[in-house]
């Protein structure tokens, strides 16, 4: 098997490198200013805030209205229960 690599590395690269790789390093070393570092707490913060907002929104648009007492009423009543079940049930929610 002919085990020939056709691609070479360029003449000096090797012995470049590492200058090259400061010179990288030492234009990169800028501190983050305040914004940056805190954007993403603040895209965090953004998001929880818009979850709770449409999950409050979600429901109160499907909550389903309670009933008033009169109601309640009305409905033990109907629904052939005894007056003293009834009492039981006014003492027991005032």
């Amino acid at each position: 098997m002919n085990k020939k690599l056709n691609y070479s590395v360029p003449d000096g690269y090797f012995e470049n490198l590492k200058g090259r790789l400061r010179s990288i390093a030492d234009t990169q070393q800028e501190a983050p200013s305040r914004l940056q570092r805190f954007t993403p707490y603040l895209a965090l913060a953004a998001c929880f805030a818009i979850a709770v907002l449409a999950g409050s929104l979600i429901l109160k648009r499907t909550a389903v209205p309670a009933a008033s007492d009169e109601e309640i009423i009305e409905y033990l009543i109907d629904s052939d229960m005894t007056l003293a079940q009834i009492e039981d049930y006014l003492t027991l929610n005032e």
